[in-house]
């Protein structure tokens, strides 16, 4: 069963630390992203595997997957 989550960096309170949430597929990654981190960069994974890196500046509305 896969165990995804969304992480990223935090740049607010407390700058360069790690955050994450566990979220139950990729659609809701994909929000929970949108909610959290709006804009910069995001990784997506699944357990111990790194399935993408989320890419969006604020003024777009789409992620860029890389």
């Amino acid at each position: 069963m896969s165990e995804y989550r969304i992480e990223y960096l935090s740049n607010g309170d407390q700058p360069g630390q790690r955050h994450s949430f566990r979220v139950p597929d990729i659609t809701t990654a994909l929000v929970v992203a949108d909610i959290n981190h709006p804009d910069g960069e995001v990784e997506l994974w699944d357990g111990t595997r790194q399935l993408a890196r989320l890419q969006r500046d604020s003024d777009c509305a789409f992620w860029k997957v890389s």
